[in-house]
């Protein structure tokens, strides 16, 4: 697959690259637009963060993006 998000991705070039991920960050407890906090965070400090598990949120990330390719 040519477009897979990876842990080392800043929050806000995902969504701004695929917005249908949205999503996913809130169903995980990652605010990502709609807090106002900004969303630079990569996607493993934002694992971190929040205590999410971050193979599961790759996983669903990359669900995501894969159905909506």
């Amino acid at each position: 697959m040519a477009n897979k998000i990876t842990k080392d991705m800043k929050i806000d070039e995902v969504i701004e690259k695929f917005p249908q991920t949205i999503k996913v960050f809130m169903d995980f407890g990652i605010p990502c637009l709609v807090c106002g906090e900004p969303p630079w965070d990569t996607i493993e400090e934002a694992a971190i963060k929040y205590e999410v598990d971050l193979d599961k949120l790759l996983e669903q990330l990359n669900k995501r993006l894969s159905s909506t390719l």
